[in-house]
């Protein structure tokens, strides 16, 4: 099996390089991380395996933005910032991409981002006009064979007008997982990440107290099969105060770590069952939650960390066949309550609760989801999520993502549907007129160059879910 993994890894990446009409990428469709708008209220984002839906008020309707419209293909999960214009920032293996427009048009950062892989960033919940971005990538053997990476650090303090680079001084043994700046300190910068190849990894976190001038290293053991170390929150009122949680698969045990003296030491406050893929703390820093596929929802104070179950249930009649307990995938705090992306056996994809997590409402299951976001023709969004791409013959994508949901026709094998018909083919819709608005689609070959990279990561461990 060992020889076999580079082949199951690559495939999915070869295939959404290549042209062809297959909309899906393979992974099992879920909620895994909720965003909301700094100066709209109304406006919530879920990440999804298969892109992003949107509500414009707050939860009563949602709509889609495919993976293609946003600039990426594969098994990508990117993080996602919006600016207080609404400008939209996500990370992908390919660049930063952003949107100015509503999530109508996608484009690539040039300059100093171009190309770089992305793997996390972070907005200053005091200034969210600034934000920082991490890259991190495979770059080679040196002359002792040890796998080296090549680690950047960039930030913009106007909304994307403007990057600079923060630092690019990083240990090449070291590849980057998460970053997270402190609210209380804009000096205060965290990272993490891991070292090491095959059997042995060790997790690290990085700190600076100098804006990325200079950065300590604590090292973290990783025990059983632990993949990395992620930063999962900072305290919004004591800098030296962050979270962290260990990677691993969704079965396999992972632990909650808490430093107090920015950096220096860690002590473990929680084990669980499986992947803890959800933590969240509360916007003044009292409350932390946490929770995964295999354990429940638990809650302490910050003051002690003494974690307690709270016996999660949705609110209402429970779904059918559904499960006994709430399957926690995603958590994020706001001041009017705790979110949580689920899955369809627990009732929904996006859910809401008012009462520390007892109970949740909810908002969001994938046949809500009325299709892909109105916008004008000529815009990315439009022409790859409306029309199918700007190549012949164009298939519609939303009709099979629809389907593959479970929430219309199953498709045969040559995209019939089950009364004779066919899915609608858009071969007679011209090509984009090169409207101003309109950003190239990429070649495929670019992402096909970008797999050598992306190759000695995912070999290593999946694409990191951001849980906070």
């Amino acid at each position: 099996m060992r020889r076999l993994l580079p082949a199951l890894v690559l495939a999915p990446l070869l295939a959404a390089a290549l042209p062809g009409e297959a909309w899906a990428n393979g992974r099992f469709p879920e909620s895994n991380k909720v965003f909301f708008a700094p100066n709209d209220p109304n406006t919530v984002m879920v990440r999804v395996t298969f892109g992003l839906v949107v509500s414009r008020d707050k939860g009563k309707s949602w709509d889609w933005v495919c993976e293609q419209g946003i600039g990426f293909t594969g098994v990508e999960d990117p993080m996602y910032a919006i600016g207080p214009s609404g400008t939209l920032f996500g990370t992908t293996f390919l660049g930063l991409t952003k949107s100015t427009d509503g999530l109508c048009t996608f484009g690539f950062e040039p300059g100093v981002l171009a190309g770089k892989l992305f793997v996390d960033l972070s907005q200053r919940p005091n200034d969210p006009k600034s934000i920082v971005f991490f890259a991190s990538v495979y770059e080679g053997q040196n002359d002792a064979g040890q796998v080296t990476f090549s680690s950047n650090l960039f930030e913009t303090t106007d909304e994307g007008a403007t990057y600079k680079t923060i630092s690019d001084a990083f240990d090449p043994s070291v590849l980057g997982e998460t970053v997270d700046v402190a609210p209380s300190d804009t000096e205060r910068l965290y990272l993490s990440g891991v070292r090491g190849q095959g059997t042995a990894p060790v997790g690290v976190l990085l700190t600076s107290t100098d804006h990325g001038k200079t950065w300590s290293t604590l090292e973290i053991p990783l025990v059983a099969e632990e993949r990395s170390v992620f930063i999962a929150a900072v305290d919004p009122k004591n800098a030296d105060r962050v979270y962290l949680r260990t990677s691993a698969a969704d079965d396999k045990p992972t632990r909650i770590f808490v430093s107090e003296d920015g950096g220096k030491s860690v002590r473990v406050v929680f084990t669980g069952q499986g992947a803890l893929r959800g933590f969240a703390l509360s916007p003044d820093g009292s409350r932390v939650w946490i929770g995964g596929p295999l354990d429940e929802l638990h809650a302490a104070n910050a003051t002690d960390l003494v974690f307690a179950p709270k016996g999660a249930k949705v609110s209402g009649p429970p779904p059918d066949g559904g499960a006994e307990r709430i399957q926690i995938q995603c958590l994020t705090a706001t001041n009017e309550g705790l979110w949580a992306c689920s899955n369809e056996r627990s009732g929904f994809i996006a859910g809401f609760s008012a009462d520390d997590g007892a109970t949740f409402q909810p908002l969001a299951r994938f046949c809500d989801i009325r299709g892909p976001i109105a916008c004008p023709e000529g815009t990315t969004t439009h022409t790859q999520c409306v029309l199918g791409g700007d190549t012949e013959p164009r298939r519609a994508p939303w009709p099979i993502q629809r389907s593959g949901l479970g929430c219309g026709g199953s498709l045969d094998g040559d995209g019939g549907l089950p009364d004779g018909g066919t899915l609608p083919l858009l071969d007679d819709v011209p090509p984009d007129d090169g409207c101003s608005c309109r950003t190239a689609k990429r070649p495929s070959w670019a992402l096909l160059a970008g797999v050598v990279s992306v190759l000695a990561i995912m070999l290593r461990r999946t694409r990191r879910r951001r849980a906070t």
